[in-house]
């Protein structure tokens, strides 16, 4: 019995120390160095969400507050967020932290989407948004949640607007849930085959300077979103949500894939779901078979190249984390 209890005593040693070195050398790998999520949620705050309900009186500059306090904390220098008109000129406005734009199109059914005044933009009403530059990307596509594909004509000044303003645009592109799993009140034309990135070849075919970020890469549409990166140098991806809830057996082998075609150059962060940035970075720093120098791509590298960042604005982010 004696016996028995050293070994246990002497496996939680090995595991307790094993983690806090693990701990020591990902906080070590990071130290100066600066994140951009490419992917985070806009919306209003939740009164019962009880990470911040209790810092402000205000509960949407209480979910603001909490979440550049966490950026800091993660060295994120730069995030891009989707939500309504609204809550997307809030965001920006509170700090430049954020890069803002309209996820497209809104939904009056959901909670998330409040205040979704208007599903759908005209052109001129996307030129009059976007023409101020105070609003920089759009996203996330939620054409598939709407149950529409992105050849709808409702789309289309979105992909114009976008292509005349280089816009960079997050593109909804895994396959999602089960549609027996959707919220049918909130969705109920809800088709995960709308999100096939394959689907996206008239839309370039037509605006072929599209800069999109296929958002989720690495589940069921990996081999198609590869096609389209190979037909279009300027399309770039990231792995969140996937990386985090599918098996990494599944995922993982995706995203060698991709590097084995030569388009790991174009994998970027981000988070997605609200409060996970710092497991997607230790994500990202877990996969052993990444180089140093891949790694610090996917975490900043990648996305600045993406996003056309100049001299003084990269300058600015490393100084931010030194």
């Amino acid at each position: 019995m004696k016996n028995i209890v050293s070994k246990i005593i002497a496996l939680f040693l090995i595991f307790t120390t094993s983690s806090i070195v693990a701990q020591n050398n990902i906080d070590e790998f990071l130290k100066n160095q600066p994140i951009i999520d490419m992917h985070f949620h806009i919306t209003k705050g939740y009164a019962d969400n009880e990470i911040y309900n209790q810092r402000k009186v205000d509960i949407d500059s209480a979910r603001i507050d909490w979440i550049i306090e966490d950026y800091n904390k993660n060295n994120v220098v730069l995030a891009l967020g989707g939500g309504t008109l609204k809550y997307s000129k809030m965001y920006v406005e509170t700090d430049s932290l954020f890069w803002g734009g309209l996820v497209f199109p809104c939904m009056k059914t959901v909670e998330q989407d409040e205040p979704c005044d208007k599903e759908f933009f005209n052109e001129l009403e996307l030129r009059e948004i976007y023409k101020t530059g105070k609003l920089k990307i759009l996203g996330e596509s939620m054409f598939n949640y709407y149950g529409i594909p992105p050849t709808d004509k409702r789309l289309e000044p979105y992909w114009k607007i976008a292509e005349e303003f280089s816009i960079p645009i997050g593109i909804h592109a895994d396959i999602g849930p089960p549609p027996e799993r959707v919220n049918k009140e909130e969705r109920p034309n809800y088709n995960p085959a709308f999100a096939n990135p394959e689907l996206l070849k008239p839309i370039l075919e037509k605006h072929p300077n599209l800069k999109i970020y296929i958002l989720h890469y690495g589940g069921g549409y990996s081999e198609q979103a590869i096609e389209l990166m190979k037909l279009y140098p300027q399309i770039y991806c990231e792995v969140s949500a996937v990386s985090l809830f599918m098996p990494k057996e599944v995922w993982e082998p995706n995203v060698k894939k991709l590097f084995r075609e030569g388009l790991g150059n174009r994998l970027m962060f981000a988070s997605d779901y609200f409060g996970t940035v710092r497991k997607h970075i230790e994500i990202i720093y877990n996969m052993d078979w990444l180089t140093e120098k891949e790694k610090r791509d996917i975490y900043y590298n990648n996305a600045a190249r993406f996003l056309n960042l100049s001299e003084s604005e990269i300058k600015e982010h490393q100084n931010k984390v030194n």
